[in-house]
């Protein structure tokens, strides 16, 4: 369901009431559907027991490059907030979800030099001008419609200051991820948490795919299990995930105004390829 089309309020879907309120739909029980799987508060407090940091060195290092003032989109709990907030860069974090940013205040408390607002991506105005803005770890997929793409990225432009940078991380997505049937499943990840105290697993599978709009609607299911192998809770999330190609995304990148700089295949800046799984722009505010 995309943002801009998310309008219902009350009706029953798949026999299951949705309340609708700002383009975010929930479900009562074990079952979510949403923009995105942050949209929940119970999903919200198991982000951090599955750890990335990959991309950290990558950002600190483009961050000490153009300048210290960093808007961070959709910077969930802090993941990535902290570390640029650490090594002394100016943050300016927004996010959709109250969930998400409230981890991240929590983590952030003692941090004068970051600042968290809730706001949608494709629409805020919060001052600047930053020298470089972020969207990591595949966020920009849940915009699901190509407007609110360009308004998203337009934001940013406006933000940014003149010659100011923006990376982008996408996916790449290859002819056999493409063409996964429904009910296609992998398991995505197994972690032990010890600050949750549990391993926590999740199951993704295709529930649908649309070729002609570019968007697979993906269900997660997460288990959390304790050390004598009972479990803790269950949950599952189904939300619809945009891909783009590269060069619908340097035409988009042209179109609000930036000029690409590098397209590489991996946080180690290596040349982008047919291989490569991840899709990583550096763009330039014209």
């Amino acid at each position: 369901m995309s943002k801009t089309t998310a309008s219902k309020r009350g009706t029953w879907v798949d026999d299951t009431l949705w309340d609708v309120m700002d383009g975010v739909a929930s479900t009562a029980g074990a079952l979510v559907k949403a923009d995105h799987p942050w949209a929940d508060a119970q999903l919200a407090q198991l982000y951090d027991a599955f750890s990335f940091d990959a991309d950290v060195p990558f950002y600190l290092e483009l961050a000490a490059q153009q300048g210290g003032r960093v808007l961070e989109l959709a910077c969930g709990s802090g993941r990535l907030t902290v570390p640029l907030a650490n090594a002394g860069n100016s943050v300016v974090g927004i996010d959709v979800s109250p969930h998400m940013l409230a981890l991240a205040r929590a983590k952030l408390e003692t941090h004068p030099s970051v600042t968290l607002i809730q706001s949608d991506m494709r629409a805020f105005n919060i001052g600047g001008p930053f020298d470089l803005a972020i969207i990591a770890v595949k966020s920009f997929a849940y915009l699901t419609e190509t407007e609110d793409q360009l308004q998203a990225l337009l934001c940013v432009k406006k933000h940014l200051r003149q010659g100011g940078v923006l990376a982008i991380d996408l996916l790449h997505a290859k002819p056999e991820w493409i063409g996964q049937s429904p009910g296609s499943m992998r398991d995505d990840l197994v972690q032990y948490s010890a600050a949750h105290g549990f391993t926590l697993s999740r199951v993704e599978s295709v529930v649908s795919t649309d070729l002609s709009q570019q968007i697979r609607v993906i269900r997660s299911a997460y288990e959390a299990i304790d050390a004598r192998g009972q479990l803790v809770a269950k949950r599952f999330v189904e939300w619809p995930y945009r891909w783009i190609h590269r060069f619908e995304a340097e035409h988009l990148l042209a179109r609000a105004g930036f000029e690409l700089q590098s397209v590489y295949g991996d946080y180690q800046c290596e040349p982008f390829t047919s291989e490569s799984a991840t899709m990583l722009m550096v763009a330039r505010r014209r």
